[in-house]
């Protein structure tokens, strides 16, 4: 699975790879996030990644 993320200012968007992927709301001193959580299970891998909301321009996910 993959999702990419497109964030204004950038030209190439975040990719995220794994066999999961959550993508969480979040707030945190009233600052509105995305939470993106990818999994790796093969690999016993896990990460989280915090996107501000007011910065996504768009959220495009691939099921390979």
């Amino acid at each position: 699975m993959e999702v990419q993320i497109f964030v204004k200012g950038k030209k190439d968007p975040l990719v995220y790879k794994g066999d999961r992927i959550d993508i969480l709301d979040f707030k945190m001193d009233d600052v509105d996030y995305k939470q993106v959580r990818y999994f790796n299970f093969k690999k016993g891998m896990s990460k989280s990644e915090f996107v501000q909301e007011n910065l996504i321009k768009k959220i495009v996910t691939n099921k390979k």
